[in-house]
């Protein structure tokens, strides 16, 4: 089984990717070009993300290319310890614990927490949307510069307590972070990205040790508050240099990958448009449409995985210390568990067993809040802009990536205001 993950079938239909990894029915085998093995199907996959035991997550935030000198030197100086993202037990263990008892995890508590701030930010940049395309004296708008990327990150800093002055040089900072671990990059664009890590980690550190130090009568605000009284100067608990980890892991993690999210959602939703209408009128659409992208176009579609000990993994032996690919997207692709993966079909059966969450101990802790984000904005946009619809001439492009799917552009225009379906009447879910 081979794997180009940074050729252009990749980064134009990986979904024809993992339907001839999955139909050559050898769901793991070793691509010696990448020194990885890799592992497809929906069942091992999520063998693989249950058993932290066997396949550590140590080595998550290690970059697929050798990186160069000058870049390995600025990661040298990252001094960021491991987290939830890439510790193992007990570390990831306590770790998580903190970031669970400042997190709302349930649809009911994220929903109650976190809904009006949600719907505030989406209301506010689909209207800036709106007045964009009134003013511009050319159709075309890029969804994800004015939308998809700017919505999650605004609403993230707000959750976190960072004040919107920073999300600018936030944005630079973070913005090649996968590519560096994950991508391919040039020596040139590997320093920059390195250094952009380097400077927004100097960030996180100190504003969560300016938070720490806060006194009494000025407690600090936002999750970063919440995690300095968790940790309430108890080493033990979680250290600073921890806490100041776990924000950069959400501002990297709760920003990406939802932006590519909320993209994948706005594509399949601007391709049809009974979807676009059944969105602004119907929530439980809204919600199923939101798990179906989910299912069909996982942001993270590959995560890494090292083996602690041999394993025998469908009568494969893998050795200790083996890199392994786990392909997220061929797991949710597997027609063994979804019938015809490759169509999008929201309210299909077995839609909840979808793993672009992970599975096992280090499934995500905001997967309730991703939820969250992506129905919100889709249902407020819809309303916003009825006749918004995909630009002519869209064509699939993602950034290049062994594991985050990013469209590098989501073109729309404003179509003909015109009603979508006869009489006004919605059809049934099934009938996409």
């Amino acid at each position: 089984m081979r794997l180009d993950p940074f050729g252009q079938s990749y980064s134009t239909d990986p979904a024809t990717v993992w339907r001839h990894l999955l139909d050559s029915g050898e769901r793991v085998a070793y691509d010696d070009e990448l020194d990885m093995w890799l592992i497809a199907g929906h069942e091992l996959a999520r063998t693989v993300l249950a058993d932290p035991r066997r396949f550590s997550s140590a080595t998550t935030l290690t970059p697929m290319q050798d990186p160069h000198a000058d870049a390995a030197a600025i990661l040298a100086r990252l001094d960021m310890p491991p987290v939830t993202l890439n510790a193992d037990a007990p570390t990831h263990t306590r770790t998580r614990a903190a970031l669970a008892a400042v997190l709302a995890t349930t649809s009911l508590r994220t929903e109650q927490r976190w809904a009006d701030l949600v719907r505030r930010h989406a209301e506010h940049f689909a209207d800036h949307l709106a007045h964009h395309l009134a003013a511009t004296p050319w159709p075309d708008v890029d969804l994800v510069e004015l939308f998809a990327s700017r919505l999650p990150l605004s609403v993230l800093l707000d959750i976190l307590g960072i004040p919107a002055d920073d999300m600018a040089r936030i944005a630079a900072w973070a913005d090649n972070f996968a590519a560096l671990f994950w991508g391919r990059l040039d020596d040139d664009e590997q320093i920059s990205a390195a250094n952009g890590l380097l400077a927004l980690w100097d960030f996180c550190r100190d504003i969560v040790v300016l938070r720490a130090g806060t006194h009494q009568d000025g407690q600090p605000t936002g999750l970063i508050g919440d995690l300095v009284r968790y940790r309430n100067g108890d080493d033990n608990r979680l250290t600073l240099p921890e806490t100041s980890a776990l924000v950069l892991t959400l501002l990297i993690a709760g920003w990406e990958s939802t932006a590519a999210a909320l993209t994948h959602a706005l594509e399949y939703a601007l391709s049809d448009r009974i979807r676009w209408a059944r969105l602004a009128a119907d929530g439980h659409y809204a919600s199923i449409h939101t798990e179906e992208t989910l299912r069909h176009s996982p942001a993270i579609d590959a995560v890494l995985r090292v083996t602690t000990t041999d394993v025998d993994l469908d009568g494969i032996l893998i050795p200790a210390g083996s890199r392994c690919l786990v392909l997220i997207g061929a797991a949710n692709h597997d027609p063994g568990v979804f019938e015809q993966p490759g169509t999008f079909q929201p309210g299909r059966a077995r839609l909840g067993q979808h793993l672009s969450f992970g599975a096992g101990p280090h499934a995500c802790l905001g997967a309730a809040l991703a939820r969250l984000y992506l129905s919100t904005a889709l249902s407020i946009l819809a309303r916003r802009l009825p006749n918004l619809t995909r630009a002519d001439g869209f064509a699939h492009r993602y950034r290049t990536s062994a594991s985050m799917r990013q469209h590098t552009s989501l073109p729309a225009t404003l179509g003909p205001a015109r009603c979508p379906v006869a009489h006004g009447q919605l059809p049934l879910v099934g009938q996409s």
